[in-house]
């Protein structure tokens, strides 16, 4: 009789293990990480850097607010509609996208105070003006989203710092190499994170 007691007991414990896993293996499968977003920033953070040099270059700065502010609203659309398709979808799959939101929160304390502040001239004193404090302000979230999310993308960060270490000692291009630090730095950790992720759900399927 005990054990016949003791088997039950043992099935019920290893039900509740097999349902404790695979509620958190569903629960970290379905963080899907936004890789199209990150490339999205990444590309749009180079050609605003690049762009930014060939208009000082050719005396045509009056264009450089246009292009500025036109691709960031055009990304800001973008990360807004993003953010509430995942966020609806999930919901109605269960899941609380409690990462995501963290995500979204973080990036918007840390760069909207920026962006205003750029906007009223309050960096122009700084080495490359407002652009400057956008890739620390990346870099800074890169690294946020390292410790929540994955490590990889410390990489981005780290190529953003020595992206702007770079562009300080070398002038007459830190525009251009701002660029290409910010945009490598979003779209190759968002490529490896999203490979990764594929694969992941490859092995469970």
């Amino acid at each position: 009789m005990k054990d016949e007691n003791l088997n039950e007991g043992q099935k019920v414990d290893t039900d509740d293990l097999k349902f404790m896993r695979s509620a958190i293996e569903k629960s970290y499968r379905q963080v899907k990480p936004a890789t199209r977003l990150a490339i999205m920033w990444g590309l749009i953070c180079m050609i605003i850097y690049i762009g930014i040099h060939f208009l000082r270059k050719f005396q045509l700065r009056e264009w450089i607010a246009p292009l500025h502010l036109s691709l960031l609203a055009f990304g800001l659309c973008c990360t807004f509609a993003t953010m509430f398709i995942i966020t609806k979808r999930q919901k109605k799959d269960g899941f609380a996208p409690q990462l995501v939101k963290q995500v979204a929160w973080i990036f918007g304390v840390i760069m909207f105070p920026i962006i205003f502040w750029g906007r009223m001239g309050v960096f122009d004193k700084i080495f490359c003006g407002a652009g400057f404090m956008y890739a620390m302000a990346l870099g800074m979230h890169l690294g946020i989203l390292a410790t929540l999310h994955s490590k990889i993308w410390l990489l981005g960060g780290i190529l953003i710092f020595v992206g702007m270490l770079l562009a300080f000692f070398i002038r007459d291009y830190s525009f251009i190499i701002l660029g290409l630090a910010t945009g490598l730095g979003c779209t190759i950790p968002a490529i490896i994170v999203g490979r990764n992720y594929r694969k992941q759900e490859e092995s469970h399927e």
